[in-house]
């Protein structure tokens, strides 16, 4: 089995001074403000609790208020993508180079992260997106999602490397068995087997992933 590649989308295929997640943080904010009658503060508050617990603020939405999945991401990625998220030909170029698959492992929409990679100029260089609606709705960093990647795609935990900003969302990938990279993550403070500043430097750990793959494959 070739290598295979699982990349988050927000603050891991663009950096973070791409203001596209403020955006669609502002329109969560907003959502959760409109739909249940609170102030700001109140807003945060609840949202605070809901991705605690549930790893989204849609999952407690729904919990807690029965909130339609459809409504509430159509209202908070309604946002101007092309303006916000400039092309990386860098990073269409280093994707393409990669030894194996590619798949984008998000949870926002999956319609959302199609206009993301046009936006990029990417989204040909990936074979799926795995967004919340795959996930049933049980984000990551919930195990469930992550499992359910794999037995999807056909690959073991050993053959894979995940790219992801977040580091607790990494803890389960390192429990399946994947070789992780923790994207602008800090040296010192991670369990992942590698931290880079930008996802485009991806090719710098690919040595030490692609030997533990083939390690993997021949045991």
């Amino acid at each position: 089995m070739a290598p295979f590649f699982i990349f988050d989308l927000d603050n891991t295929l663009y950096p973070p001074e791409v203001p596209l997640w403020r955006a669609v943080d502002d329109r969560i904010e907003l959502f959760v403000r409109e739909k249940l009658g609170v102030d700001g503060a109140e807003a945060r508050s609840i949202r605070k609790d809901y991705l605690g617990e549930y790893g989204t603020t849609l999952r407690g939405l729904m919990q807690h208020h029965n909130v339609a999945p459809g409504e509430y991401l159509e209202f908070v990625h309604d946002v101007p993508i092309p303006d916000l998220v400039p092309p990386r030909a860098d990073l269409g170029d280093m994707l393409a180079a990669l030894p194996g698959r590619s798949v984008v492992f998000t949870n926002g929409s999956e319609s959302y992260a199609q206009r993301v990679l046009q936006a990029l100029g990417v989204e040909d260089a990936f074979v799926a997106i795995y967004g919340i609606e795959f996930m049933e709705y049980i984000a990551k960093p919930f195990p469930f999602a992550y499992a359910k990647l794999l037995r999807e795609s056909g690959v073991t935990g050993a053959e894979s490397l995940f790219c992801e900003d977040r580091h607790e969302n990494l803890l389960p990938a390192l429990d399946l068995g994947m070789f992780t990279v923790w994207v602008g993550g800090r040296e010192g403070d991670s369990q992942a087997h590698a931290v880079v500043e930008d996802v485009c430097d991806l090719p710098s750990v690919l040595p030490a992933f692609l030997g533990k793959e083939r390690f993997a494959q021949g045991r």
